[in-house]
């Protein structure tokens, strides 16, 4: 009983940034609300709607096709292309929009070249720009559910259509579409969710979003409570795309044999085109942006470039490893929870509902908390400020990332080794610390690299709840380029992207043995 109690006042102190912003217009006043709302808040929604419904298209476009060429066919590096195309995930979007705006902004080479030889002045810097951007480097959230569900499961349809005379095309809108379709609206939510949290590539372009109202209204506007209500707003529009998700899979099935596809080869002209996509895809995606970082990076650095990344990178490592660590006691914790208190409620759900918050939302609703307990002055220090404000965001925005993979690795451990342990008079918390702890060191190495690199990448949250003059990767790559200093900043992006490779890369390979 006491800890079921404990259990639920932690799922309740996690839950606390969200019920504050929902319950905000009780307790949190609003003095330029009317402007905000009357002035802002049309221009904000209808710029961040019509992002998403891009963004979505274009990835849709660029990843479902791309997970069925090589699910389906093997030609010229098909077996290449396969796990490459998962290399955007691990470059941020606001690193890929400041490569993408020095190769093809107003003030770059290309620019100027074609002014002075065209007449013309390309510029990538508008909302269709940011979409395309957005698109190319988020399109492997589609991408992976797409190709697992296209390599595996639906061959004996496959081959049914097949021998029933239906040509390629037909057995990919009538047969993989309808049955993959569940794994690529689960993608899609995923591509979504990203797309609304992001702020550094939207702040960069001059798109303004809901993200970026957050920022106006806290820290242009002074008025906590308009970006507490604008929160509020992303909270209901996260409700709509994970109803549309569920409903999506409402009363449809789409159960299969699970028999692997045969790919089958191609030759000539069908080949070099299958070949000329994914390296168009994977040049966009990832290809241009580190070879834009690349070429800066070799141009070098000035000294006191080198003294703020050695700060920068010290601090990333110290708050990745804190939040790291801080998330994975309280991912076990609920693992507990769930093996030996027949299975979790409320837990599961508070982990499951963080990752799905955007970042901003979740700072400034642990703002709102700390300012409250600040001005009843219950500690000796600040929180607002303070790296424990700071780590107790990430727990909660990453608590899902590091507990699913503990709660998968439980699920999959005979519940008689935990009988056995029970029959020789151990108790389920000994039980757990001798037997299924030990079982779980996989998982754990596996989620604590997973939070530890979203940490790292994370930006909007970094921003708004830093203590002051205190620097991560992100924050530093985000402070360079918004003065310009492109080159400057291509060495923290580089660090955050190779922080990023190799788990990602990692990870592609065991779930490509699994697929």
């Amino acid at each position: 009983l006491r800890w079921s109690w404990g259990i639920g006042l932690l799922a309740l102190l996690l839950a606390a940034p969200l019920l504050v912003v929902i319950t905000s217009p009780l307790h949190t006043p609003a003095p330029e609300w009317a402007f905000v709302s009357g002035e802002l808040l049309p221009e904000l929604l209808g710029r961040t709607l019509v992002l998403l419904a891009a963004v979505l298209v274009l990835a849709l476009c660029i990843a479902v096709p791309s997970a069925w060429l090589v699910t389906q066919y093997t030609f010229p590096l098909s077996g290449f292309f396969r796990w490459a195309l998962v290399m955007p995930l691990a470059l941020p979007t606001y690193i890929s929009a400041y490569a993408y705006a020095a190769l093809l902004g107003p003030t770059s080479g290309l620019a100027r070249w074609s002014a002075e030889h065209l007449g013309l002045r390309p510029d990538i810097m508008d909302l269709p720009g940011l979409s395309v951007v957005l698109a190319v480097v988020l399109f492997p959230y589609i991408y992976l559910p797409a190709r697992a569900a296209f390599a595996k499961g639906m061959g004996s349809q496959l081959d049914a259509a097949r021998m029933l005379g239906a040509d390629a095309t037909s057995r990919f809108r009538r047969i993989a579409l309808p049955l993959a379709r569940p794994a690529i609206a689960g993608g899609a939510l995923l591509l979504a969710m990203e797309t609304l949290n992001d702020y550094g590539a939207v702040k960069y372009f001059g798109v303004r979003t809901l993200t970026t109202g957050i920022f106006r209204s806290w820290g242009g506007l002074y008025d906590l409570g308009s970006a507490l209500r604008i929160g509020i707003l992303m909270l209901a529009l996260v409700a709509v795309l994970i109803g549309l998700e569920r409903r999506s899979r409402k009363n449809r099935r789409s159960t299969t044999d699970q028999v692997p596809v045969r790919p089958k080869t191609l030759y000539g002209m069908p080949a070099a085109a299958a070949a000329a996509w994914c390296s168009m895809v994977l040049l966009l995606g990832a290809g241009l942006p580190l070879a834009n970082i690349l070429h800066d990076v070799l141009g070098g650095a000035e000294a006191g470039t080198w003294r703020s990344l050695f700060a920068a990178f010290g601090n990333t490592v110290q708050l990745a490893a804190m939040a790291a660590a801080c998330t994975l006691v309280v991912a076990v914790i609920f693992a507990y929870r769930e093996r030996h208190r027949r299975g979790p409620t409320l837990p599961m759900r508070i982990a499951d509902l963080g990752y799905a918050i955007p970042g901003a939302v979740i700072a400034v609703g642990a703002m709102a908390v700390a300012t409250a307990i600040d001005q009843r002055n219950w500690f000796q220090f600040a929180l607002i400020g303070s790296m424990g404000l700071l780590t107790y965001a990430y727990v909660v925005r990453f608590l899902a990332v590091g507990a699913q993979p503990l709660y998968g690795n439980l699920r999959q451990q005979s519940t008689t080794l935990d009988d056995a342990a029970r029959l020789l008079g151990a108790s389920p918390w000994r039980t757990f610390l001798r037997i299924n702890l030990p079982l779980l060191r996989p998982a754990l190495l596996s989620a604590a690299m997973l939070v530890a690199i979203d940490v790292i990448k994370e930006l909007p949250l970094t921003l708004i709840l830093r203590p002051f003059d205190f620097n991560t990767l992100s924050t530093r790559t985000y402070e360079l380029a918004s003065i310009e200093q492109l080159r400057e900043a291509s060495w923290p992006a580089l660090l955050i992207v190779l922080c990023g490779l190799v788990p990602v890369l990692v990870l592609e390979r065991v779930l490509g043995r699994k697929v």
